[in-house]
C-alpha cells in the first residue's frame, strides 16, 4: 500500500548540502594532512593530489565555495523568514531541554516512553548550530592565516599561531563530528534520505517527527502568505540582500587578493649535476732540491648576500620574521643555522628593498 510522502526539504536546501558535502570533503582531504605533513599518509595524500602547493590550492578552493554557499544559505535563509513568514524551527527552544533528558531516560532503560519530536529534534539542532559556529570560526582563523603579514599590522603576533591551533583543532573537531555523531544519527541508526530525495514517507515521519505529522494531518500548518503580500515583501528583500550579497563577494575577493606571502612555499633546492668534462693535464715545474716549498694558494670562497625582502614592506615595530620565517614557520623556512636568532637580527643582513625599513 502506497504511503503519503510529506515534502522534508525543497531542492534549494538539497542544492546546499551537496556543495556542502563536497567542499566540507575536499576540505579534509587536502587540510588534514597539512596538520600532520610528516606523517606517512600524509605525504601519500600530498603525492596522490600532485604536491603540497595543489593541495592548498583545492583547499583555498574549497573554502572559498563553502564560505560561497554559507552566504547564500543566509539569503535563503532571510528569503524564508521575512517574505514566507516561516517560523525559525531550527532555534533551540525549551522543550530541546525537556526531549534531551527525556531521550537520555529512555535509553538507559528509565522509561518507556520516548521523546516526541517536531520538525527538528534537538541533536539536528545542535549540529546545526555546531556547523554554523565552525564555519565561522574556520573562516575568520582562516584569513589570518592566509594574510598573516597583514593581520599583524594590526593585531599582535600571537594570533597567528593561535589561529593555526585553533584552525587545526577545529578541523579534527569537525571530521570526528561528522564520522561519528552525524554518520550514526543519519546513516546507521536510521538512514535518512530525506536530504536527497526532498520527502519522508508516513512511517519515517511517525518515527522521527510524529509532532510535525499530527499537525500536517489536522492541517495546522500555516498557509503561505498571498501572492500580493509576498511580492511586496520580495521588493524590500531582494534588493537588501542582492547589496548584502555583493558586499560580502567583494570581500572575499579582496580577502584572495590581499596578500601573496603567505601562499607559496619554496621548493626544495634541487642539486644539479654538472656532465663530466675532462681536464687537461698539467705539468709541475721542477723543484730543485733545498729550494723552499711556497705556500698554498689561499682560495677565498664569496660569500652569497643574504635575499633582500622585496615581497612586503617591514618596519621595525612590526617585524616578526619567524612568525613565517622561522625554521618551522608558515611560508619559506629559514636556514637552520639560523635557529634561535631573534626577529631583531633579520633587518641587519636582510635589506628591505622596495618596501619600509
Amino acid at each position: 500500500m502506497a504511503q503519503n510522502r510529506y515534502l522534508r526539504f525543497r531542492l534549494s536546501y538539497r542544492i546546499q548540502h551537496l556543495i556542502m558535502l563536497i567542499s566540507f570533503t575536499l576540505l579534509a582531504i587536502t587540510g588534514l594532512p597539512q596538520k600532520y605533513p610528516d606523517t606517512g599518509w600524509a605525504i601519500a595524500l600530498f603525492k596522490a593530489l600532485g604536491g603540497i602547493e595543489r593541495a592548498r590550492v583545492i583547499h583555498h578552493t574549497a573554502a572559498v565555495v563553502l564560505v560561497l554557499v554559507s552566504i547564500y544559505h543566509l539569503v535563503d535563509v532571510g528569503y524564508a523568514l521575512f517574505v514566507l513568514r516561516a517560523k525559525p524551527s531550527i532555534l533551540p527552544s525549551k522543550k530541546d531541554v525537556v526531549d534531551f533528558i527525556q531521550s537520555v531516560k529512555y535509553n538507559l532503560g528509565l522509561t518507556d516512553q520516548r521523546p516526541l519530536y517536531d520538525r527538528y529534534n534537538f541533536v539536528e539542532k545542535l549540529e546545526y548550530l555546531a556547523l554554523v559556529w565552525g564555519t565561522v570560526l574556520m573562516a575568520l582563523t582562516g584569513f589570518v592565516l592566509w594574510n598573516p603579514i597583514t593581520v599583524t599590522r594590526y593585531l599582535p603576533g600571537e594570533v597567528v599561531p593561535a589561529s593555526k591551533v585553533a584552525h587545526g583543532m577545529e578541523a579534527i573537531l569537525a571530521v570526528l563530528s561528522i564520522l561519528t555523531w552525524h554518520s550514526y544519527f543519519v546513516h546507521i541508526r536510521h538512514f535518512n534520505k530525506s536530504m536527497f530525495t526532498g520527502y519522508m514517507d508516513e512511517e519515517e515521519m511517525w518515527e522521527e517527527h510524529p509532532l510535525e505529522l499530527e499537525r500536517l494531518r489536522r492541517g495546522e500548518i500555516p498557509p503561505p502568505p498571498p501572492p500580493e503580500e509576498r511580492w511586496r515583501r520580495a521588493r524590500v528583500y531582494i534588493p537588501l540582500a542582492t547589496v548584502f550579497s555583493l558586499l560580502l563577494i567583494l570581500g572575499i575577493w579582496r580577502f584572495l587578493t590581499l596578500e601573496q606571502t603567505a601562499i607559496t612555499t619554496l621548493p626544495t633546492r634541487a642539486r644539479v649535476e654538472k656532465p663530466y668534462q675532462p681536464v687537461a693535464m698539467k705539468v709541475l715545474p721542477r723543484v730543485t732540491p733545498g729550494t723552499p716549498t711556497p705556500p698554498p694558494r689561499r682560495v677565498v670562497t664569496p660569500t652569497p648576500l643574504p635575499r633582500p625582502i622585496t615581497s612586503h614592506g617591514v618596519t621595525g615595530d612590526l617585524a616578526q620574521c619567524h612568525l613565517c620565517h622561522a625554521v618551522d614557520g608558515l611560508v619559506a623556512p629559514a636556514p637552520l643555522d639560523h635557529k634561535g636568532w631573534p626577529d631583531s637580527e633579520c633587518l641587519s643582513c636582510h635589506p628591505a628593498q622596495g618596501g619600509e625599513r
